[in-house]
């Protein structure tokens, strides 16, 4: 072995020890610090989460027993004979409950009228600021916001949404709507807040920098053991910062962090967050951190300096061998790295000689084959052989030295470009050339740089150009082409086309685009790529396979142009002519076609088929209720229900106004069968049709009546009669008392 190879061996063995272990001490220290964040972090979130789960209970029991004593009230107040007489009865409902300040009666318009609190009668309730907002006559208990003063005697209106100071008295309201006397009152009860703080922060430890938040379902903070937050208004609104506070700052010191556990109350609508402060949490692993930290430190600091040493140790040594090297080596590592070889030719004797180099320019292990002047001709394209030996002598006849070109086979069974060079190094008493010697030169990429050299012109149009070698390898690109994919002819030398797939083509279309591109050379048709900017574009492309004289392709040429203007264009004209503009549904354009296919089907593959003639029952009178708006809504939501009860092999349809058609494809060839399946769907869609619809003004329900024909090619002529029949059988379905289905061949409705 020699010391070169030894001494490079050794230093990468250590180096590559060192450069280990340095990585896996970065990598544990990073595991373990990792951990221990994570493990204190997950530790105090559990904390969080019970500490949520707490405050969420006792909250929830707080409101069970405020909707129980309402509850109960009503019971005790049957006696009555008057509501404003049941103050005593509110006032015995305070007994023994802390949290509870007063119980208080109001009418509808908010007006207290009976309290456990003398002073809080005749003043009054802001009953708009409550939620949540019952459906109908529910009686729910209802949160309200939260009111600086004592109680609602001294309650200053906050309809408006004010904040309120923490630190000042206030107290949060909730009411309940009940009835009494037959007529509807509201019991409205103080919640005493103070009690709050207190029993809240005796379980939160403070040393930890948790805060306790209650916040009400529509984001209104309703308590929060932080005394600096303000009550009554979002955590989050940013138009009510701190004085003097700008906009982002106020933004990033309410960012919730990873430590924020929030809770939902199951009954009531609000959320309880327990904020945790995560410099705090973290602050306990600091110690270890740092021992950690301090230990790796010292660990690759030392392994650094071994490293560092070798390395020096290594380049003395390089630089020392360097200089030992001889010109002939040297010479070596020259001709090999510009791919010459050297050879000499004894024309007297024809005695050839290659160094191995000259071999591996062909791709041939040296002495793979024994060479002679009959082995170079044979190597040699047959083009060029025959003139080789009277070219060299006419050049050393003129000037003892020759410069030809010439084509050779190499190990792959490809002609490569070789430069022969030569000189006379010995001449007969004639003047003819005895010994010569020269170089071969690998000259291959220049002469096949030379010839895939484009025109300006041709290069430079509008259309894009992009030039593969035989292995796909993207070898130019013209200025169009960057211009429409957003790639520098930089960006993707080197790549292949297969970069810019968009993935809307699967294996099968690039497999038929190669069988054709290998059988006939050329291959033409629209593709889809994408762009640098990650956008999806349709082109026009054209590839060409470039062959050499011996048939064998040595490059593709590809030509493109973007048509996705086009091809919308194209979706929109489509999406135009056969589908309704406002629930994309199809039209009757459509339906004719589908029809027509039906019954071309129909002659080979006898089915049966229903349509169903959908009219919405009372459309006008949501019309002139809420107008069209509303109405167009409400289409909508239709559309989207039939899509989603029909198979992709039906077709709906909407015909016009409130009319919808719905066709039902290749029931089967038994009419029972197809008869029970279509009535299946039918009822499937009625049903669907008859739940509630989402408006802007609230829920809206509406019927359906529908028409059902089952029809095939050979019962129905054309799409007019059986269009004839299912509306007749829809009306029919009306007649009926509207919100049916009625089979044309039925004898009553179903």
């Amino acid at each position: 072995m020699k010391p070169t190879t030894y001494l490079n061996k050794t230093v990468l063995r250590y180096a590559s020890i060192g450069f280990f272990i340095i990585a896996l001490t970065i990598f544990l220290m990073a595991t373990t610090l990792k951990d221990l964040r994570q493990e204190a972090m997950d530790t105090h979130r559990r904390i969080a989460e019970l500490y949520a789960y707490t405050f969420e209970e006792h909250f929830s029991q707080m409101l069970h027993h405020l909707n129980f004593s309402i509850d109960r009230l009503m019971q005790l107040s049957v006696s009555q004979k008057e509501v404003a007489s049941l103050s005593p009865l509110l006032h015995s409902l305070c007994e023994n409950v802390p949290y509870i300040r007063s119980f208080s009666i109001s009418d509808e318009t908010g007006k207290i009228i009976a309290s456990s609190l003398s002073n809080n009668i005749d003043r009054s309730v802001d009953l708009h600021t409550f939620l949540p907002i019952p459906f109908g006559d529910d009686a729910l208990l209802r949160i309200g916001i939260p009111q600086e003063g004592r109680d609602f005697f001294a309650s200053k209106s906050n309809g408006d949404y004010r904040a309120i100071d923490a630190n000042g008295v206030f107290f949060l309201p909730v009411i309940k709507k009940i009835t009494l006397e037959n007529r509807p009152y509201y019991v409205a009860v103080s919640i005493n807040t103070d009690y709050l703080y207190r029993r809240y922060l005796s379980i939160l430890p403070p040393e930890q920098g948790t805060t306790l938040s209650i916040w009400r379902i529509d984001g209104t903070l309703l308590f929060s053991s932080d005394r600096t937050q303000p009550l009554a208004l979002s955590h989050y609104t940013p138009q009510h910062p701190k004085d003097h506070e700008d906009f982002y700052e106020h933004v990033k010191h309410y960012v919730h962090h990873t430590l924020n556990v929030f809770r939902s109350a199951h009954t009531f609508g609000f959320i309880v967050e327990i904020k945790t402060d995560e410099q705090v949490v973290l602050t306990y692993g600091d110690k270890e951190r740092r021992k950690i930290l301090w230990l790796s430190a010292a660990l690759i600091l030392c392994l650094g300096v071994l490293f560092a040493t070798l390395v020096i140790r290594y380049l003395k040594e390089n630089e020392r061998q360097k200089r030992q090297l001889t010109y002939e080596k040297q010479f070596r590592i020259a001709m090999e790295a510009t791919q010459t070889g050297l050879w000499t030719w004894d024309i007297i004797s024809d005695h050839v000689t290659w160094d191995p180099q000259c071999f591996k320019l062909l791709g041939y292990e040296p002495d793979a084959f024994e060479i002679s002047l009959e082995k170079i001709y044979q190597l040699t394209h047959p083009d060029e052989a025959a003139t080789m030996y009277f070219a060299i002598k006419e050049q050393i006849i003129a000037k003892h030295a020759f410069v030809i070109e010439r084509r050779m086979l190499n190990a792959r069974n490809e002609w490569v470009y070789v430069q022969v060079r030569g000189k006379a190094v010995e001449m007969t008493n004639e003047g003819e050339p005895k010994l010569l010697t020269g170089v071969y030169i690998n000259i291959d990429a220049q002469k096949k740089a030379e010839h895939l050299h484009l025109s300006a012109v041709a290069f430079d149009t509008q259309e894009a150009i992009l030039i593969t070698d035989a292995n796909e390898k993207i070898l130019k690109a013209n200025e169009a082409f960057t211009r429409i994919t957003g790639y520098s002819e930089s960006e993707i030398i080197g790549e292949t086309p297969r970069f810019f797939r968009s993935g809307k083509h699967d294996k099968a279309f690039y497999t038929a685009m190669w069988q054709e591109l290998l059988t006939k050379g050329f291959w033409q048709g629209e593709m889809w790529n994408k762009r640098k900017n990650e956008e999806v574009f349709a082109e026009f492309l054209t590839i060409t396979a470039i062959k050499n004289t011996e048939g064998k392709t040595t490059h593709y040429i590809a030509n493109l142009s973007d048509i996705t203007q086009h091809k919308v264009a194209q979706e929109q004209i489509h999406e135009m002519a056969y589908y309704d503009p406002l629930t994309h549904l199809a039209n009757r354009r459509l339906l004719d076609e589908t029809m027509q296919h039906l019954w071309d089907e129909g002659k080979s593959k006898p089915h049966y088929h229903a349509l169903l003639f959908i009219d919405l029952d009372h459309f006008k009178t949501l019309n002139d209720r809420y107008g069209h708006d509303a109405g167009d809504m409400l289409l909508v939501q239709v559309a989207a229900r039939l899509k989603d009860v029909v198979r992709k092999s039906d077709l709906a349809v909407r015909l016009g106004g409130d009319e919808f058609i719905v066709v039902l494809c290749e029931l089967g060839n038994h009419y029972g069968m197809a008869h029970y399946l279509a009535q299946s769907v039918a009822q499937k869609i009625l049903t669907h049709l008859c739940e509630p619809y989402a408006l802007l003004e609230g829920n809206y329900t509406i019927g359906a009546s529908i028409g059902c024909v089952l029809f095939t090619s050979d019962t129905h002529p054309d799409i007019t009669a059986i269009l004839k029949e299912a509306d007749s059988a829809m009306y029919q379905a009306k007649a009926g008392g509207r919100n049916r289905i009625y089979f044309r061949n039925d004898a009553t409705p179903s």
